[in-house]
C-alpha cells in the first residue's frame, strides 16, 4: 500500500521507504528564513486561548470593532464550513474554503460527518512544518473506501472576487480573499483569458489546512495536515482547503514524531452543522474588503511604511461560544 506524504522532501514514515527528493529541501527553506520558531511564526500561532476547550483566537487589535459594533465589517462563518477538531490539547476551529477547493471541502465534510477521523493518530508531526493525520495503519483500521481526488492546487478567480493586495511573490500578487491568504495573477490578465478569470492559489501560511498525497498529484484521499510553519514550497502543489481560525496552539502542542510512540490522536473532527446549537462556536472573520481591515493594514506597516509579508498579517477573528457560561469570558478576551 502506498504511504501518503505531504511532500517528497521528507522521508516516508512507514516501511523505511525513502522519498524521491532529499530531505534537505525543508531544512534549506527554513534556513533561508533564519531558522527556528521565530522565523517560521506568525501572530496566528500565539493566541489568548486561556481555555483550550473553548479557543478564542487572537484578541482583537486596538481599533478593530466587534461584530456587534460593526456587523457590516464582519463575515460569519457558516456552520457547514466550520470544523471542530478535538485533541487532548484542546479544540481547533477550522474554516473550510469551498470557493478554492470544492471537492476537497466536500470530502472533508463527508469524512467528518461519518466519524472517519475519530481515533486516528497524528502519524507525521514535524516541528515548524506540519501535523498530519488520517492514516489508519497504526490502529489497523481498513483504508477508506472513498476514491482519490484530482488536485485542486489552484482556482480561477474573477476580478469581481475582491483581493486585497499587500505584496508580491515572483510574478504573482499576494494578499487576502475572504480572509484567506492567497497569491494570484494580476487582475489585468483577466481580459486576456477565455473565462475572464485569473489563476490563484491559497498560501501555506501557519494554520493552513491541506490534503496530503503521494507523488501522484491526483492521489489525495483522506489524509490531511495543518501547517505549523510556512512551507512555501507547497504552494500551488498541494490542495489547501481551509484555515485555522482559533486553537492553533492546540495544533502546535501535538506530539512530534513520524510517528511518535504513542502518538497523539484525533479525538474528534466534527462538522459545525452537526454540533448541537447550544454547544456551537460562532466565528466571525473581519472582512478583508472592509474599511476596518484597510485601517488595520495601515497599522501593520513598519516605521518606514513597509507592509509585512502576507503570512505575517493575522486576519482578526472573533469567536463567541453559545454556552452561556463561556459567553462573557469570550466577549472580554476577544476584545483584548
Amino acid at each position: 500500500m502506498r504511504k501518503i506524504i505531504v511532500i517528497m522532501a521528507l522521508v516516508l514514515w512507514a516501511c523505511g521507504a525513502p522519498s524521491q527528493v532529499d530531505s534537505a529541501k525543508a531544512q534549506e527553506n527554513q534556513a533561508q528564513r533564519g531558522g527556528g520558531e521565530d522565523a517560521a511564526s506568525d501572530a496566528q500561532a500565539t493566541t489568548s486561548d486561556a481555555d483550550p476547550g473553548h479557543p478564542l483566537g487572537v484578541p482583537l487589535p486596538e481599533g478593530v470593532p466587534t461584530p456587534e459594533q460593526a456587523p457590516d465589517q464582519w463575515r460569519e462563518v457558516a456552520p457547514e464550513n466550520l470544523l471542530y477538531m478535538r485533541t487532548l490539547h484542546g479544540i481547533t476551529l477550522i474554516e473550510m474554503a469551498p470557493e478554492f477547493a470544492p471537492n476537497h471541502v466536500q470530502r472533508m465534510r463527508e469524512l467528518a460527518s461519518s466519524g472517519y477521523f475519530v481515533g486516528l493518530p497524528f502519524h507525521r508531526v514535524i516541528k515548524n512544518f506540519m501535523a498530519q493525520a488520517g492514516d489508519g495503519n497504526l490502529v489497523k483500521r481498513p483504508p477508506p473506501t472513498t476514491p482519490t481526488m484530482k488536485g485542486e492546487f489552484k482556482f480561477r478567480r474573477s476580478p469581481s472576487q475582491t483581493m486585497v493586495v499587500v505584496g508580491e511573490d515572483r510574478s504573482a500578487n499576494t494578499g487576502f480573499v475572504k480572509g484567506f491568504p492567497v497569491a494570484s495573477q494580476p487582475d489585468a490578465l483577466a481580459m486576456m483569458t477565455v473565462d475572464g478569470k485569473v489563476q490563484a492559489w491559497a498560501l501555506h501560511c501557519i494554520g493552513a489546512a491541506s490534503m496530503a498525497r503521494t507523488d501522484d498529484p491526483n492521489s489525495a484521499n483522506a489524509q490531511f495536515y495543518i501547517t505549523t510553519g510556512y512551507p512555501d514550497w507547497l504552494n500551488g502543489k498541494y490542495t489547501s482547503w481551509g484555515r485555522v481560525r482559533a486553537g492553533q496552539n492546540a495544533v502546535k502542542e501535538i506530539k512530534l514524531g513520524a510517528p511518535a510512540y504513542p502518538p497523539d490522536m484525533v479525538d474528534g473532527l466534527t462538522l459545525g452543522s452537526k454540533v448541537a446549537p447550544e454547544k456551537r462556536a460562532r466565528v466571525w472573520v473581519l472582512r478583508t474588503d472592509s474599511s476596518a481591515f484597510a485601517k488595520y493594514l495601515e497599522q501593520q506597516k513598519d516605521k518606514d511604511g513597509k507592509m509585512p509579508g502576507v503570512c505575517k498579517i493575522p486576519v482578526p477573528v472573533y469567536v463567541q461560544w453559545e454556552n452561556a457560561e463561556q459567553h462573557s469570558t469570550q466577549k472580554q478576551e476577544s476584545q483584548g
